[in-house]
């Protein structure tokens, strides 16, 4: 018999285990400790957001596949990771609502620590921004702004990296998109044939639909992160990153450009057809 470090007894000393299969010990090791501590909420509101970064690892991951995929014509391959990503899109909102269990006074007991730092630095979400295919360059400007430690001249540290600016010179899920179907020889709107006509393209739109859930449900979290701001700390009150706070989360909401627009075009012009 053998004792692990997490305390498990196992046959042999070299055997899988849960514990040290996923490094339980390691991870669980990465939460501040009770005594360091501001506030009892602080722990939630850390577990909250090293959560998303795992599964913004995971999207990571994958839209880096869904790239591969689309250039190596493997619609269906590409189609079901899409439709993966969606899946753990749509667990952002729930993970949000769970912050809404803190109370403002809760959560100014220690928000003032979290000064300047802001989830606007996570440059895991901003490669995931990229690898769908993000390429607006007012927002790459405020990502190389020089930082300042003066809130009145600019943002806090310099969100831009090189990592960052690899993947805006490399293709994109939306990018590898518009070659597919250059490929076939066919736009947005050709995808689409009425029911229940054969569709000779019926791959692509299933692969449309789903990009396109993508779109709406980044959509959807961007709105449900500005309105957990907003029930946390008001709709004025300055961000901790020197943003403006729930205005800029608004602002990108509504105001960010989709990642897949001829998708959502093709609506326009099947109408114009139906029309014309």
């Amino acid at each position: 018999m053998h004792r692990l470090s997490c305390g498990h007894v196992v046959s042999e000393p070299g055997q899988t285990h849960y514990c040290s299969y996923l490094r339980l010990q390691e991870m669980l090791s990465l939460q501040p400790a009770p005594e360091e501590l501001r506030h009892p909420d602080e722990h939630l509101f850390v577990i909250t957001h090293q959560a998303f970064e795992l599964w913004f690892a995971q999207l990571r991951f994958d839209l880096e596949r869904i790239v591969v995929a689309l250039r190596d014509d493997d619609v269906p391959l590409a189609t079901w990771l899409v439709r993966r990503c969606v899946a753990i899109l749509k667990l952002f909102s729930p993970m949000m609502r769970v912050l809404e269990t803190m109370s403002p006074s809760d959560f100014f007991a220690f928000r003032e620590h979290l000064a300047p730092a802001s989830g606007t630095e996570s440059s895991q979400w901003h490669e995931v921004e990229l690898l769908a295919g993000l390429r607006d360059e007012g927002f790459r400007r405020f990502l190389e702004a020089e930082p300042s430690g003066d809130p009145e001249r600019g943002v806090p540290s310099k969100l831009w990296t090189d990592r960052l600016e690899e993947l805006w010179n490399r293709p994109s899920v939306a990018s590898e998109l518009r070659r597919l179907f250059e490929r076939r020889g066919v736009g947005p709107a050709d995808i689409y044939v009425v029911a229940p006509e054969k569709n000779p393209h019926g791959d692509l739109m299933l692969l449309a639909e789903a990009l396109l859930d993508f779109d709406e449900e980044f959509r959807i979290w961007r709105f449900a992160h500005a309105r957990t701001a907003q029930r946390e700390i008001g709709p004025d009150t300055e961000g901790t990153g020197h943003t403006s706070g729930v205005s800029y989360l608004d602002r990108v909401a509504t105001g960010r450009a989709d990642f897949f627009p001829e998708l959502w075009r093709a609506r326009e012009e099947l109408w114009e057809r139906r029309r014309g």
